[in-house]
């Protein structure tokens, strides 16, 4: 079966890239991305505005990793050209949330009437979280992070030991996009 021998990204204008010591970083204005992408089965060359990507084998495994190098660098160039937004909505049927952003740990208090607060992390110093009544915003460039902080909003309120069905309060992801 013929592989093929590359692969090229084109970064659109305006976006400067720099690659060292496996670290890819993109950069428009004051946004910054940066990833690392060090893998000893692929040879990342910059020309101008494109990235070539070269595997060093032809095993599947290596091109995995290349289909999901070029997912991350595509990822990477949204972020820092349009940014990332998740929508979070907070649903309670009797006991009030109190929700926080205390440095970076967003705070649940009185979930389920509990006396501890619950806490969430939040990943990256780029993301941003804003809260206005029960809507939640997680904004910011780098997707891994603002799907991850989304993600343990999410896992923060979410009780095993009761029937969802029944008990539905918590903290859900209701949109999620550029």
């Amino acid at each position: 079966m013929a592989k093929t021998t590359h692969t090229s990204i084109a970064i659109p204008a305006g976006v400067s890239i720099n690659y060292t010591n496996g670290k890819l970083t993109l950069t428009k204005g004051s946004k910054n991305a940066h990833k690392d992408l060090a893998t000893p089965e692929v040879k990342f060359e910059i020309k101008g505005q494109d990235i070539k990507m070269t595997p060093l084998n032809e095993r599947r495994h290596t091109f995995a990793i290349l289909n999901a190098i070029e997912s991350h660098i595509k990822n990477l160039v949204h972020g820092v050209e349009h940014g990332y937004t998740y929508k979070l909505s907070v649903v309670h049927s009797h006991f009030p949330m109190n929700i926080k952003v205390k440095g970076a740990v967003v705070e649940v208090s009185n979930y389920l009437g509990e006396k501890n607060p619950r806490l969430s992390k939040i990943l990256g110093k780029e993301t941003k979280v804003e809260i206005k009544g029960k809507d939640i915003t997680v904004t910011g460039i780098n997707l891994e992070d603002v799907s991850q902080t989304a993600a343990n909003m999410e896992k923060a309120t979410r009780d095993t030991k009761k029937d969802q069905r029944v008990f539905q309060d918590g903290i859900y992801i209701t949109s999620k996009g550029a």
